[in-house]
C-alpha cells in the first residue's frame, strides 16, 4: 500500500533519528578507544618516599660493617731480678744500706738533741753487723769530728740525710746469696736554727752481709 506524504515524512525522521544516535554512539565508542589513556599506558608516578634499601649492613651489624675493636694495650713485663739493671743491688740489700747511711750521716746539734758527733755512729751500730758494729758503737771521733760539732752546737744544726741512690760499685762483684756491695749517693742538708740551709752530695760503698737470721747489715766500709 502506498505510503503518503505523512508516513513517509515520519519515516525518514525516524530514519535521521536513528542516524544521529549511531553517529553518537560511534564518536563515544573512538573517544573511548583512542582519546582516553589506558592505564596500562600511563607512568607509574609511585608516591612512597625512596628509603635505604633494608638489605643494607648496618654499622656495628655481623655483615662486616662493624667498626674494629681497639687493640688492648700490652701488658707491662713483670718485675723479676732478670729485669735488673747490671748495677742495680737486691730490694733487702738497698733497704739496708738506706737504713744505715741515714742512721751513720744524721746529726742534731739542737738543744736536747745528739750530745755528740758520735752519737750518729752508735744508731748506725743497729743497722751493722761484727767488728763494724763494735767499732761504732765504741767509736771517739778525731779532733776535725769535735770541732765540726762545736760549729753544728753553735749554730743549732740538724743535719738530715736524703739518699739518692743504691747501686753496685764499679769493679765490685754481683751480689751473692750472703754477701753483697753498694754504693750509696746522698744528700746532707745542714739546717741551723737562723739562716739558710746548706747541701752537699756524698757517697759511701758498704760492704753488707746476710746473718743466720737472713736479715742484711753493713760488715764494713771498703775502698772499692
Amino acid at each position: 500500500m502506498p505510503q503518503t506524504d505523512a508516513a513517509r515524512a515520519r519515516t525518514q525522521r525516524a530514519t535521521i533519528t536513528l542516524f544521529v544516535a549511531a553517529a553518537v554512539l560511534a564518536t563515544v565508542g573512538v573517544t573511548l578507544l583512542f582519546g582516553l589513556p589506558d592505564e596500562a599506558d600511563r607512568p607509574a608516578t609511585d608516591s612512597t618516599p625512596v628509603t635505604a634499601s633494608s638489605s643494607a649492613p648496618a654499622v656495628g651489624s655481623a655483615s662486616g660493617g662493624t667498626r674494629p675493636a681497639e687493640a688492648s694495650p700490652a701488658a707491662e713485663p713483670p718485675t723479676s731480678p732478670e729485669h735488673l739493671s747490671p748495677r742495680q743491688v737486691p730490694t733487702p740489700v738497698e733497704d739496708a744500706a738506706r737504713s744505715f747511711v741515714t742512721a751513720w750521716a744524721s746529726h742534731d746539734a739542737r738543744p736536747g738533741r745528739d750530745t755528740s758527733y758520735d752519737d750518729a755512729s752508735r744508731r748506725a751500730a743497729t743497722y751493722a753487723a761484727g767488728d763494724l758494729a763494735e767499732d761504732l758503737r765504741t767509736h771517739t771521733s778525731g779532733s776535725a769530728a769535735r770541732q765540726q760539732w762545736l760549729s753544728w752546737k753553735d749554730h743549732q744544726v740538724q743535719v738530715t740525710v736524703a739518699v739518692l741512690r743504691v747501686s753496685l760499685p764499679d769493679g765490685a762483684p754481683a751480689p751473692s746469696e750472703d754477701s753483697a756491695f753498694a754504693r750509696v749517693i746522698y744528700k746532707l742538708t745542714e739546717t741551723p736554727a737562723k739562716g739558710p740551709a746548706s747541701q752537699s752530695e756524698e757517697h759511701v760503698a758498704l760492704k753488707l752481709r746476710r746473718g743466720a737470721d737472713g736479715s742484711w747489715r753493713v760488715a764494713g766500709l771498703p775502698n772499692v
